[in-house]
């Protein structure tokens, strides 16, 4: 097992964030890698549509009941897609590649979310004093 080294969080905004970079892929190929935010907070992994339609994602026919923060209930489509980790700081032995996960997907200037159904595959170790995780 290669020991992984620190990676930084993200600093594009503050509080700065464990990020990881990530490809989608659908059935039109696969979208520029984008960033990830790890949050543990959420149940499901969270996309923009308009990553969706860029790789030709399709709705599977079903929705998701949520509620935001805030108590606002709502309902998001589900896809079907393949994730990767395209982070050259990942470690070989920890899972990168999900085929056929379900996403769900979320209008506006939403951002991805990895959510506990992505996250639950590592050991992932967040240092928030020191800005930094590991994964293994």
């Amino acid at each position: 097992m290669r020991a992984m080294s620190p990676v930084a969080y993200s600093q594009s905004e503050f509080p700065p964030f464990p990020a990881v970079q990530i490809e989608l892929e659908y059935l039109m190929g696969t979208a520029e890698p984008v960033t990830a935010k790890m949050d543990t907070g959420a149940t499901r992994t969270v996309v923009p549509t308009k990553l969706l339609d860029e790789i030709g994602a399709i709705r599977t026919g079903r929705v998701a009941q949520c509620q935001s923060y805030d108590g606002q209930q709502c309902e998001w489509p589900i896809y079907e897609v393949t994730l990767r980790v395209a982070d050259d700081r990942w470690p070989d032995d920890v899972e990168r590649e999900f085929d056929r996960i379900l996403v769900l997907g979320v209008n506006g200037q939403a951002e991805v979310l990895l959510g506990r159904d992505i996250l639950a595959a590592w050991s992932l170790q967040l240092d928030g004093p020191n800005s930094r995780y590991t994964v293994s």
